[in-house]
């Protein structure tokens, strides 16, 4: 059958199509307590996607755990299952428009003089977003599985433990979310709390927590209230045009703190929606979409704060520990050989992530020779393989290196970060010097007293070389040395 092209009719019926099907996934989700818990557990995957979307996604794809559009797939080396059927969402397509006389034109309908002007400022333009139709395909529709890559590896999941320290680090990262909403938590709640678990105080945007709650607790109310000092503080207040009873302030609260934890793994059997049978009443589709857009924003900005902050101190931790850091960079690579040859490694780790060949390379030398690199006063060197110890830089360069080698080094100059790098002899350079010299990442002066090591050791090797041979010829040819240095 030939293919028809659709009109804009035809795009305008399948978006409203669409938006019915949003709509329809919107009011089941406010029927009772589990639907919305149901619908928070999916936000809770989904906090990168619009309200909207994510709707239509759960409409479309029940159990949905992770989806990417084909592009994306493709980038992360999985292909898309023969005969899968992408899952339709909206696609915002901004357009811009040139005034013409009484009228806008699109600019794609514009002319080139039009166009032209438009540019220079003499023409006055406008922008409108519209919504086209775009496809996305869940993990399950994936050959993802086939190859051993799990939603956490792909999407970077952030799994808990449980533990102590665990409950300590999320509350650090609590801590920076309220810094950034300039919210104060006090050391002790203004009056006795009772059976409350925390409060917000709206007049001096500050939040203070039971005494009584353990830290896991602390972490989930914290949370509870932070939405709170976001959602319901006297500026937000202003910009809503209205002020929420208090029921309303903790229905929402509580669907943030919900979200938030459901995404991080926290138990989410103590959260009580109970709030839901009296917030729905005398409430259409536009208050619920409204409600749902304010949480997911919450608690969207809310799980990525949370996971920058985890990110950088699973960082600091890999630089304190090189074994960690070892361990991470190939989990990433996908390196699960015992025993692969370091060359070959470092292919694995170009391949699926060579901004991290350096910090390997560093964390390997710091691991092998369990030397204080900060301790050095004179530019040091390590050849990984050749020996187990930091020499300096001329001596650890001056040695011969096979044509078909795959050479690695790590390099300290007093006072900089190490540099770590690797290269084939027989393509790159002749040794470590040449590439340094030949791949730029090092200062001129730095450079210059490199080259002056360089020179000083090769002189000093010929010196070494001359004492042999005048050695040998004096001890088995009887010249005298007065001769052999006349000579």
């Amino acid at each position: 059958m030939a293919y028809k092209k659709k009109t804009r009719e035809d795009y305008q019926k399948e978006v409203q199509a669409l938006t019915d099907k949003m709509e329809t996934q919107l009011a089941s989700h406010f029927v009772n307590q589990e639907s919305i818990k149901e619908h928070l557990d999916f936000m809770s995957r989904f906090h990168r996607y619009s309200t909207r979307n994510m709707l239509l996604i759960e409409e479309q794809f029940q159990g949905a755990r992770a989806v990417g559009s084909y592009a994306y797939w493709e980038k992360q080396g999985v292909q898309v299952q023969k005969g899968e059927k992408g899952i339709k969402i909206f696609v915002p397509s901004p357009v811009t428009f040139i005034k013409r006389d009484t009228d806008w034109v699109a600019w794609k309908d514009a002319t080139k003089t039009e166009q032209k002007r438009a540019k220079e400022g003499s023409l006055p333009t406008r922008k409108a977003m519209y919504y086209k139709i775009g496809h996305v395909f869940e993990y399950t529709q994936t050959d993802a599985r086939e190859k051993g890559l799990e939603v956490s590896e792909l999407f970077a999941s952030y799994h808990r433990n449980g533990s102590l320290r665990e409950a300590e680090t999320f509350r650090r990262a609590l801590n920076g979310i309220a810094e950034t909403q300039d919210v104060k938590i006090l050391d002790q709640p203004l009056s006795e709390l009772g059976t409350a678990k925390g409060c917000f105080y709206p007049e001096l945007n500050a939040i203070a927590l039971n005494p009584r709650n353990s830290d896991i607790e602390n972490v989930t109310v914290l949370i509870h209230e932070l939405a709170h000092a976001n959602l319901h503080n006297m500026e937000r207040n202003e910009e809503r045009g209205i002020e929420l009873n208090p029921h309303e302030k903790e229905f929402q609260a509580e669907m943030v703190a919900y979200t938030v934890a459901a995404h991080f793994g926290f138990p989410t059997d103590e959260f009580s929606l109970s709030y839901l049978a009296n917030w729905t009443q005398g409430r259409d589709l536009r208050d619920k979409e409204d409600l749902l857009h304010e949480v997911h924003q919450t608690s969207g900005h809310f799980i990525r704060e949370i996971h920058t902050s985890l990110e950088q101190e699973q960082i600091l931790e890999r630089e304190a520990s090189p074994n960690k850091m070892i361990e991470h960079i190939e989990q990433k690579a996908q390196i699960t050989e015992r025993g692969l040859p370091l060359a070959e490694r470092l292919e694995r780790i170009m391949q699926q992530s060579p901004e991290d060949v350096s910090a390997y390379l560093t964390s390997i030398a710091k691991q092998d020779t369990q030397q204080d690199l900060s301790t050095f006063e004179e530019p040091m060197m390590l050849v990984h393989g050749a020996t187990d110890f930091f020499e300096p830089f001329a001596k650890a360069n001056d040695r011969d290196f096979d044509e078909h080698e795959t050479v690695a080094y790590t390099l300290v100059i007093p006072g900089e970060e190490p540099i770590s790098q690797h290269f084939h002899i027989l393509d790159d350079a002749m040794g470590p010097y040449h590439h340094i010299l030949n791949t730029e990442v090092v200062s001129k002066e730095t450079e210059q007293a490199l080259e002056k090591a360089w020179y000083d050791e090769m002189i000093s090797t010929e010196d070494r070389d001359l004492e042999k041979v005048r050695q040998i010829v004096t001890r088995h040819f009887n010249v005298p040395e007065q001769d052999f240095r006349s000579r």
